[in-house]
């Protein structure tokens, strides 16, 4: 998986930054100065205002026009065909048109270790904003995830591994089908991308 994991929400609100401290309770959440842009960013570690040392970095991008979220979405849309399954396809082609802002959070795999706290601290802090503000998620070398944190496009040319959460959209009624699936199995995903679900097993 890359270091980048994204929401992406139909929201324009902003969080207040001490709802995200709260929930980082095995860590230290602040605001940092954005380097030769307007605005900051925030950090995730275990010290306070120790910028040397983060575990994670969180960005806000407004989606607009000329905007560097707007690009984002774009890419996201041209790269929708490179995977499926197809139904996932036409859904988020539709939602993606819709996101006003770009979560970004980028994670520091070499500060983190593997250190339970900064998993939890930057779980937490992912959790409190999709609690906020709603959304999708999107995930560097895995997909995109639904609103319920269900894997619901992926591209079968990466190096996938593990398992998953999933869901596959029943387009005759609007509802996602969970089931738990098995990313290992080659057989397993390329049902999966072509929309079939061979053996659903809830998750």
């Amino acid at each position: 998986m890359g270091d980048y994991l994204r929401l992406l929400t139909l929201s324009d609100r902003t969080i207040p930054l001490v709802d995200l401290q709260r929930a980082a309770t095995t860590g230290a959440v602040w605001s940092v100065d954005h380097p030769g842009m307007l605005g900051n960013y925030l950090a995730i570690g275990p010290v306070s205002n120790e910028n040397q040392h983060v575990w994670a970095t969180v960005e806000r991008n407004p989606v607009g026009p000329n905007t560097l979220g707007a690009e984002e979405v774009a890419e996201f849309i041209d790269r929708l065909e490179t995977g499926g399954p197809p139904s996932a396809v036409r859904w988020l082609a539709d939602y993606l048109e819709g996101v006003r802002a770009i979560y970004a959070i980028r994670i520091y795999p070499d500060s983190m270790g593997d250190d339970p706290e900064a998993f939890q601290a930057v779980f937490a802090v992912r959790t409190a904003l999709r609690n906020a503000v709603g959304g999708i998620g999107q995930w560097d070398g895995l997909g995109f995830t639904n609103e319920h944190d269900r894997l619901i496009w992926t591209d079968p040319a990466w190096d996938l591994s593990g398992k998953s959460a999933a869901a596959i959209l029943d387009e005759s009624n609007g509802k996602w089908m969970p089931f738990e699936l098995d990313l290992d199995n080659p057989d397993e995903l390329n049902h999966f991308v072509r929309g079939e679900v061979k053996h659903r097993r809830h998750a």
